[in-house]
């Protein structure tokens, strides 16, 4: 048998197939009887798989929401503390710049008294 032969046969018995497992109308495959609940299956699951999605962001929203109003809260009833340790913060720094200041004030004195010989 010549290759064209059995493509003939292989073309033929595929056709046959088609159209007996699936049937064929107009050379559209039409799906089987039992397909169309099956597609309603499918169809319901990606409709609750939507829905829970559209829930479970929803809920992920709602605590957010709920932990930044809690964090909010917490901020200001810490408020007055923070003031507190800020202010201490900010007068020991100034207290460590100005002797670093005077430091430096008299690295300098000593270096010119040295050389104008001032005591």
């Amino acid at each position: 048998m010549d290759w064209k032969a059995r493509l003939l046969v292989a073309t033929l018995t595929a056709l046959a197939v088609l159209a007996a497992g699936v049937g064929v109308k107009g050379m559209a495959i039409v799906p089987p009887a039992g397909a169309s609940q099956g597609t309603d299956q499918v169809e319901e699951g990606a409709k609750a798989t939507g829905r829970g999605v559209e829930e479970t962001a929803k809920g992920v929203g709602n605590t957010v929401s709920e932990g930044a109003k809690q964090v909010g809260e917490r901020a200001k009833q810490a408020e007055p503390e923070a003031k507190a340790v800020g202010k201490e913060l900010h007068e020991r720094a100034r207290g460590f710049g100005e002797a670093i200041l005077d430091g430096f004030k008299f690295t300098g004195r000593t270096i010119a008294n040295f050389f104008t010989g001032n005591k």
